[in-house]
């Protein structure tokens, strides 16, 4: 607990200056690329990373990603605390990962002092943070499905919530075998890994249970990848007129080359990366495909919170959900079971339950915050009409004053109520309340004429 409260103070004192979080997460990104793609291309420079330069590189990696993650980790409780504090289970989640957090930390610490001190290192680090992680991806985002399912079906049904329910549902299922992927390489390596080893990866044959394990491991991601554009697409696009349709179209379609490039390139056999004499580039263009769509996810999401005011709360959520996305799509794709030494791919695999977490903190309440917004966007439109019908022999300035005071107590009550039952606030104020109002009302004049 002492060792919780102390980075407690330290996240509080980093939370007064605002531009800190973004330089961190551009860092943090920064680092788990590195490590990340030095880690799938291990086995072809061993020597490097041995080195005392690699070694270097691999600490100070390590060192940073610690003290950022807990900075991330209580820097969104506070950012949970003035928007959603009502929810009683984003404190379950926050506590889930901040104790994962403290036992990765403590593996990473482990493999550290084991090379610096004995030039190896026992794999149960890597076995521990593997689970860890995984099982915080599984544990986060299954919750996440289960919030999306009932509030599907407590709150009108919103398609929008039940696409990325499924989306959910499906990187559970991705997490589960990933999982399963990565223990089952693990437990083909030496328990003790040495400073002279080489990374390992081994190869299944096309009727092996790994095999089988690894197609539904790729499966699942392609149908969490759609699900998750398609419900992106959703919630993003009431913001059409903010930012323009073409513009709007570009930078959410962009993130399907990441499809349209290594699927045909790697899955349907143009690039042979065993056999090929360019093996070491077709594994980093493969591997960048991933990085590339979390960096057009986060991007999307980013560009549209740009739209919004400063001080929106959904605005907020939108930046969390890219940051998540960012992160998450560069550690899900990274692995450390090759067994590297230094294991390099480790770092990125011990952030994947704080990308989940971002996920989930951002995700679930901008979803909420936009579906509720819809809710009351269709009430208004209705009630503008109903009103416009009943005062249509009043003369024309005074009946649109009239009007517009009885949508906005309308509106008002029916955002008190919802907010009642969801204990989620709607993100409109009552200065946009009004200009949709006017809005509606001058849609409906112009229809008349």
């Amino acid at each position: 607990m002492k060792i919780g409260n102390w980075f407690d103070r330290l996240s509080s004192s980093l939370k007064s200056k605002n531009s800190y979080f973004p330089i961190i997460i551009v860092i943090m990104v920064v680092s788990v690329l590195v490590d990340s793609q030095l880690g799938i291309i291990a086995d072809f420079i061993p020597e490097y990373l041995s080195s005392p330069t690699g070694l270097a590189l691999f600490v100070s990696l390590t060192v940073f990603s610690i003290f950022s993650s807990y900075y991330l980790i209580n820097n969104v409780k506070h950012i949970n605390s003035l928007t959603v504090g009502r929810y009683a289970h984003f404190k379950l989640i926050y506590y889930l990962v901040f104790t994962g957090q403290c036992l990765i930390t403590l593996m990473l610490i482990f493999a550290v002092l084991q090379i610096l001190i004995f030039h190896e290192y026992d794999t149960v680090s890597l076995f521990v943070i593997h689970i860890i992680s995984y099982g915080i991806w599984i544990g986060i985002l299954g919750l996440l499905a289960r919030a999306f399912i009932l509030w599907y079906r407590n709150f009108n049904q919103n398609i929008m919530i039940m696409i990325f329910a499924m989306a959910m549902i499906a990187y559970v299922v991705n997490g589960v075998f990933g999982l399963f992927n990565q223990i089952d390489m693990l437990t083909q390596q030496d328990r003790i890994i040495p400073s002279d080893y080489v990374a390992y990866f081994p190869e299944f044959g096309n009727l092996s249970v790994s095999d089988q394990i690894n197609v539904v491991y790729q499966m699942s991601s392609l149908a969490a990848y759609i699900l998750t554009w398609i419900g992106s697409v959703k919630l993003l696009y009431q913001n059409l007129r903010r930012i323009g349709r073409l513009r709007f179209w570009c930078i959410m379609i962009l993130p399907l080359m990441y499809y349209n490039i290594s699927f045909p390139l790697f899955v349907l056999g143009y690039f042979d990366p065993v056999n090929d004499e360019n093996a070491l580039l077709n594994i980093l263009i493969v591997s960048f495909g991933g990085i590339i769509s979390g960096i057009m996810f986060g991007i999307s999401f980013l560009y549209v919170a740009r739209t919004l005011k400063s001080n929106s709360v959904i605005r907020t959520q939108l930046i969390l959900t890219a940051y998540g996305f960012l992160i998450f799509y560069i550690t899900g794709s990274a692995t450390a079971a090759q067994s590297a030494y230094p294991p390099f791919g480790l770092i990125s695999v011990s952030l994947i339950g704080l990308s989940c977490y971002l996920i989930y903190s951002g995700l679930c309440s901008a979803a909420q915050i936009v579906s509720q917004d819809l809710v009351l966007l269709r009430s208004i439109k209705n009630s503008v009409t109903e009103q416009a019908n009943f005062l249509g022999s009043i003369g024309t300035a005074h009946r649109n004053k009239e009007l517009e005071s009885r949508v906005l107590t309308v509106a008002k009550n029916l955002e008190n109520e919802m907010e009642e039952a969801s204990e989620v606030e709607p993100s409109m104020t009552e200065t946009e309340i009004v200009d949709y109002i006017q809005y509606v009302m001058d849609e409906i004049h112009q229809s008349k004429k």
